[in-house]
């Protein structure tokens, strides 16, 4: 498969994502909040909605690694790193 096809294929779900649920950084900081209330009683950690996005890349590598190749799971993987980027280019 051609990149071109692979990034338009990306780019239709994270359009789609975009038009359900709207931009993406008040979900990513609403998670971040939830999980840095969880980990501040363990660890003391302050999560940004960028760290969100890379570690819902990584949930999506954890999954192949237990059910091998997985194309939704590799585009989301992409997309999350495509969040992760935007958010924090955004954010400089």
């Amino acid at each position: 498969m051609k990149y071109k096809t692979i990034f338009d294929r990306c780019h239709n779900i994270i359009q789609d994502r975009e038009d359900s649920y709207g931009d993406a950084r008040p979900l990513h900081q609403s998670i971040a909040k939830r999980w840095s209330s969880v980990l501040n009683g363990k660890l003391r950690a302050d999560i940004s909605e960028t760290d969100v996005a890379r570690m819902m890349s990584e949930l999506k590598a954890a999954r192949m690694d237990h059910t091998g190749f997985h194309e939704d799971s590799i585009l989301d993987q992409i997309n999350y790193l495509a969040i992760a980027y935007r958010l924090q280019s955004d954010d400089d």
